[in-house]
């Protein structure tokens, strides 16, 4: 804690009647004593009334308002400054500037309820109060609040405007609402305790909000005096209750409303803040409270409405303020104060045991060693990773999942559900629509914040094919939105208080009752009692508000990234009741999320990835490149470097699909084996003759491979050599010959090589002829060899009925919500979207973009088990990960977890081959090899496996640190020559970044 309010106050009375015997067995309270003594008597009779003064001010561009501010400050040594809109650098600067004018320093104020960001844009924000009671966690409530009270030290803040402790029993309340922990006084005050307790053991003062409560208001206190009609009895049980407990827990100040109680004051029309009942009746006589007492801002309504600047400052001291903060005019209200003391109404004893009260305070947040704010780094010090990680599992908290009928969250079946993403109320592609797509397929839609019926019925008629609709709500956050950005204008005024207007009425009948629909209300939760006849949709998830960040863990809930923990803080009419909230516990599928969450270090992580890809690119090892990793199911990294070409002219972005080249191989034709395998239909001890019949002897058919076995071929030590090139025997004199090519798809020319150049069918069946009279040499030697997987495609049509790429789209990807792996993928996307590799001199004579670079799949029409698939990042480690769980995502088995551990173990170690069932592994004696002989690096546990790609790809996962790792260049452009990237071992030692860090924890 800050102090011990009770001790300081003791004291106080001691100093005045000269008591020491207290200040001499306490060294520390000597020390503040001497401090305070030395400072009061400097202080003239008006500085010490300027003390209790606090002034606004904003860190904008008005100049002229800031050297006037200045002015008022030197002038009278103003107690405080309280700072509202601006720029935090300009800020900081003014904190210097002003700190600089006043003999004594100043108290550095901000209305911060959520935050620094709730004045100063840049700024990271956190939950509103409401969402934050959501969470009935108040431990993640003060770890909060130990990051704002972060951000205001280093601005050079020491009050913070906070807790707002207003019960909002009122739904209508037009300037508490969002900012209100919820309707219940125990939860509340459980809320308040722990927001207080984040400041306050980090030296930022905490005042409580708004006394004697202002939650039960149909006006705003701005603009009028609000009545609080109520009884002493019920006060206390409900409007007092939450400022008595945190009163009697230690918190710092406690700010005064403007409100009018006649059951507390029966004065006609005097505001709470200036009632000596209310606020020396009750906090001081009564609760014995000893803490500061501060006005809400004496320029509002609610006390303008009671007399002139000055003599309603004197009024507010008078009755138990020691501060009066934000007065109509400085120099008017000092006047006043004056007078009232020379007219008997206040005395200097008041108003110099108040002045002492304050500069105690500044003693204890530590104003007496003063510190200039440093501007070097401020904003990444405000916008922390650490920060930004409690943010992330306060929100998580609070998401409140209020309807899951036939728990259709999270989604399931990805491959059978078209979706469509309906946001109302902004018109781009919004957080929660970029969210969502990262997990599927999906297709936006928009409506304005007041669309038309003309315009609901043109997108009713587009969502008539989806069979689900996912809809974002963007309404206003609170009645007016005053209370979110103070000072602020309405964008439009809605027809209904929270903005639900009748079209958006019908908009949710329609989504309730004609679709399979999933809800979301990024608004005040309120905004729900306004739709009359509500028919819950399938799934509801009340968000809150539209911080980006709830935006897309909202989305991450729909798709079971996380899980539901959020209970509503208030009641919704007869729809809802506080407490309402279904429970999911475990994630299913990936979460999108920072390192800082599974202990790793953002800054340290970035920089060593970031330097080692830049010297890639510096050294021409690859233009650019897309690196993932996620630890224990969540992705902690994932970002793009460089561009397309070295030209320089498209940047790599997450969404761009690379060549796989050789991760082809168990990302596709081995995740064929792996199912058919699970399925009985291929037994991998069997020959594999057996299910490729060409390999067989019989009369005029030699074969020296009828015996060669699956599991053999698959661990490379079958004796098969590496690879045959065999798109050289369709040239002559490096032209391709007329026999075998056709610029024209036809009947017999389907085997697209590269784009209008087509392949003779026929070609195949002498592929296969040169694979079986390919030399064979001894078997049990590690060789790699790619032969075997280009017959897999067939294998699988034949065993399963279905088209190769039909197979693993149904069994895997679409399913996955990997519609971004792909064979051929100028069939489905843009060429800007796809990373070029090689310009072919060799064979195609083009710049290859979008049609495999392999040689051997191009004569298959891109579509082999060696190579030709395409991805990017983000659905590629669905696979994986899926490999890494032992085949488990989303809910699905997709293959055993026996098959996974056989597949993924080395096979024959023995012959000192690495090698499992298709998948790469560690050296066999890694651990004990030098950092530069090892593989893929020193970390990887013998558990690992993955794959690597001739065009500058690398997939890795290791169950042992639960670790996936996904690494997307294209290295050979504009050619193959010299493969920098791996003399660079670029790949591994960013693998090995990631172990280093993990080991670090």
């Amino acid at each position: 804690m800050i102090w011990d309010l009770n001790k300081t106050a003791i004291l106080f009375i001691l100093l005045i009647i000269g008591g020491t015997a207290i200040a001499q067995k306490q060294p520390a309270e000597t020390d503040k004593n001497h401090w305070v003594d030395s400072v009061f008597q400097s202080l003239t009779a008006e500085q010490r009334i300027a003390q209790l003064v606090w002034i606004n001010t904003a860190a904008d561009k008005n100049i002229a308002s800031q050297l006037k501010v200045a002015g008022l400050i030197k002038k009278y040594n103003l107690g405080g400054v309280i700072f509202f809109t601006g720029d935090p650098v300009k800020q900081a600067e003014l904190t210097n500037f002003y700190q600089a004018s006043p003999q004594t320093p100043l108290f550095v104020a901000m209305d911060a309820e959520w935050g620094a960001a709730m004045r100063l844009p840049g700024v990271m924000p956190f939950p509103y109060n409401m969402m934050m009671g959501a969470s009935h966690n108040p431990e993640l409530i003060k770890q909060a609040t130990t990051q704002m009270a972060k951000q205001m030290k280093r601005l050079g803040v020491q009050v913070s405007l906070g807790p707002v402790v207003d019960i909002n029993t009122q739904p209508l309340n037009p300037i508490i609402g969002m900012r209100s922990f919820g309707e219940s006084p125990k939860q509340v005050t459980a809320c308040g305790i722990a927001y207080m307790q984040g400041l306050q053991q980090n030296n930022i003062l905490a005042i409580a909000k708004h006394f004697p409560g202002h939650g039960d208001t149909q006006t705003d206190s701005h603009l009028t005096l609000p009545l609080v009609p109520y009884t002493r009895e019920r006060l206390d049980s409900v409007e007092l209750y939450p400022f008595k407990e945190l009163a009697q827990n230690g918190v710092a100040g406690v700010m005064s409303a403007h409100l009018n109680v006649p059951q507390l004051d029966s004065i006609k029309g005097i505001p709470s803040s200036l009632s000596t009942k209310i606020l020396n009746g009750i906090l001081r006589d009564e609760w014995n409270y000893q803490g500061l007492v501060i006005t809400d801002a004496m320029n509002m309504a609610g006390a303008k409405s009671y007399g002139e600047p000055g003599k309603i400052e004197a009024l507010a001291l008078k009755a138990g303020n020691d501060v009066v903060e934000f007065p109509k005019d400085v120099e008017q209200t000092i006047a006043g104060i004056k007078k009232a003391i020379e007219s008997g109404l206040l005395t200097q004893d008041e108003i110099d045991f108040k002045c002492r009260k304050v500069l105690a305070a500044k003693y204890d947040v530590g104003l007496n060693k003063l510190a200039p704010v440093s501007r070097i780094n401020l904003m990444e010090d405000l916008n922390s990773a650490e920060a930004e990680l409690v943010k992330r599992k306060l929100i998580e908290a609070s998401l409140t999942l209020l309807e899951n009928q036939n728990d259709i969250i999270p989604l399931k079946r990805l491959d059978t559900l078209k979706i469509a993403c309906l946001t109302v109320g902004e018109s781009t592609v919004t957080p929660f629509q970029a969210m969502l797509s990262k997990y599927t397929k999906t297709n936006n839609f928009f409506l304005p914040e007041q669309f038309t019926k003309e315009e609901l019925n043109t997108v009713k008629a587009k969502l008539q094919d989806y069979n689900l609709v996912i809809a974002g709500l963007h309404l206003y956050e609170s009645k007016t939105r005053r209370s979110m950005q103070v000072g602020s204008l309405q964008k439009a005024k809605p027809e209904r208080p929270y903005g639900l207007s009748n079209e958006t009425e019908n908009l949710l009948h329609y989504l309730s009752n004609n679709k399979k629909s999933i809800v979301v209300f990024f608004s005040s939760p309120y905004a729900i009692t306004e739709v009359r006849d509500f028919t819950p949709p399938a799934g509801l998830i009340m968000a809150y508000q539209k911080d980006s960040l709830v935006q897309e863990l909202a989305a991450q809930q729909i798709f079971g990234g996380i899980g539901a923990l959020g209970k509503l803080p208030v009641t919704l009419g007869n729809y809802y009741k506080m407490g309402d909230g279904l429970h999911i516990s475990k994630p299913v599928r990936l979460k999108y999320t920072i390192p800082e969450e599974v202990g790793m270090n953002s800054t340290r992580l970035n920089h060593r990835i970031d330097s080692l890809v830049s010297d890639a690119i510096a050294k021409r090892a690859t233009p650019g490149c897309s690196v993932l990793a996620a630890k224990d199911g969540k992705i902690v990294f994932r970002k793009t470097y460089g561009y397309h070409t070295y030209e320089e002219r498209i940047p790599v972005s997450e969404n761009d699909l690379y060549d796989l080249a050789s991760v082809t191989k168990v990302s596709g034709a081995l995740a064929a084996v792996l199912k058919l395998s699970d399925e009985g239909k291929i037994n991998i001890d069997d020959k594999f003759s057996a299910y490729w019949p060409d390999w067989k002897k019989r009369l005029f058919h030699s074969s020296d491979k009828e015996d060669l076995g699956w599991r053999e071929i698959l661990a490379h030590q079958a004796g098969l050599i590496p690879y045959i090139n065999y798109w050289s025997e369709t040239t002559k004199n490096g032209q391709l010959k007329n026999r075998w090519y056709s610029v024209q798809k036809t009947h017999d020319f389907q085997l697209e090589v590269a784009p209008n150049l087509f392949l003779k069918n026929s070609f195949t069946k002498k592929i296969y002829k040169d694979i079986r009279k390919s030399e064979l040499n001894p078997p049990g030697k590690y060789v790699y060899s790619g032969l075997s997987f280009l017959l897999i495609p067939e294998i699988t049509e034949n065993l399963s009925g279905q088209a190769y790429t039909d197979f693993l789209d149904a069994n895997y990807y679409h399913s996955l919500g990997a519609y971004n792996i792909t064979y051929n993928p100028l069939n489905k996307f843009p060429k800007s979207r796809i990373v070029p590799t090689e310009y072919d001199s060799y064979y195609r004579k083009q710049q290859v973009q979008g049609t495999v670079h392999d040689e051997a799949a191009a004569v298959f029409g891109g579509v082999a088990g060696n190579a030709g698939l395409f991805a990017n990042a983000n659905d590629l480690a669905k696979l994986i990960q899926m490999y890494l769980q032992m085949g488990t995502y989303g809910e699905e088995q997709y293959v055993s977890q026996s098959t996974m551990k056989e597949f993924t173990r080395v096979q024959f170690p023995g012959n000192n081959n690495r090698r499992g069932l298709g998948f790469d592994k560690p050296l066999l004696n890694n651990n004990e090899l030098s950092p530069e002989q090892s593989y893929p690096c020193p970390g990887a546990s013998p558990e690992s496996f993955g794959h690597s790609g001739f065009t500058g790809t690398f997939v890795w996962a290791d169950p042992t640190y639960n670790l996936v790792y996904i690494f997307l260049s294209n290295r050979v452009y504009p050619t193959r020559e010299g493969n920098m990237l791996g003399k660079l071992n670029v790949r591994t030692n960013i693998l090995q970044a990631f172990y280093d860090e993990m080991e670090s924890k």
